[in-house]
Order: structure tokens, then sequence, then C-alpha cells
């Protein structure tokens, strides 16, 4: 896994989210810039869809509760109606990139993960949407707590 430069990771809280709550309406919205390397993340109650580009090269992150606890479910969309790139290579971009995005996340809402060490606990799964079923599935990213 790549060594993420916190400097290089820019947040912005919207709506009425604070730094350590609330946690069930958090949507954490990461998205990054190709020529400075920069990640931003946004957290807030609605992703943050005005920071959407047409390259749909964002990752969407949610808090949700399972059986088994809390979950961090996410997707990203490989391909689809105006979706430009190539679906394998997309795919591969997104798979290899996904620790990246996932530490930004961490770094990014760290102030919460200090208030709540029991979170980093807490699983990642994100869907990677396709209208291809080879490119259409469900990781497990491991526990957000891998990302730090």
């Amino acid at each position: 896994m790549k060594i993420l430069n916190p400097k290089k990771v820019f947040v912005q809280y919207r709506d009425d989210m604070r730094p350590y709550e609330p946690v069930m309406k958090r949507r954490y919205t990461i998205t990054h810039s190709d020529i400075t390397a920069e990640l931003f993340v946004f957290i807030a109650e609605k992703y943050a869809d005005d920071q959407i580009t047409k390259m749909r090269d964002e990752v969407r992150v949610a808090w949700e509760e399972s059986e088994k606890g809390l979950v961090l479910i996410g997707s990203v969309i490989v391909d689809g109606i105006d979706i430009k790139g190539i679906s394998s290579i997309r795919n591969k971009i997104f798979y290899n990139e996904m620790p990246t995005a996932l530490q930004a996340l961490r770094q990014g809402d760290r102030f919460l993960f200090m208030n709540k060490p029991v979170f980093d606990e807490t699983p990642v799964y994100i869907h990677f949407i396709s209208n291809n079923p080879k490119f259409d599935k469900m990781y497990n990213f491991g526990k957000i707590g891998d990302y730090k």
C-alpha cells in the first residue's frame, strides 16, 4: 500500500456534520486531482454531487447498520451510460487505488476515529458497479483501521 501524504488530503464538512458526530448520517465523497495528486474528502448528509466530474471516478461511502454491527458500504462506477473509458482499465484502477481512497477517508475523518477507536474495526465493502458481470462485484477491503 502506498503511503498517503496527509498534506495532500483536504476535508470539507457539510450540512450539520461535525468532526465527532453524527455518525449514521455520514456520507463520504472522495475525489482527486490528477494534476496535483490531491485527495478531497467531503463529509456530509448527502453525497457531494457538485464535486462529481464527467470522469465519474469518485468513491462514495456511507455508514450502515448490519446484523453484525456497523459497516462502511461504498461504491464506484466502473461503466455505464455516459461513462468514458474501458471497463477493464477503470476496474483495475479503482481496485488498485481503493487503498489510497480509504486512507484519505480515514485521514480526513481522523477526529471521529480518535474519538471512537472501536470504529477502526468497521469492515469496508465497496460495490464496483458495472453492466458487465465480470466487473460488477462487491469487494471486502478489510477494516477501515487498516488504512491508518
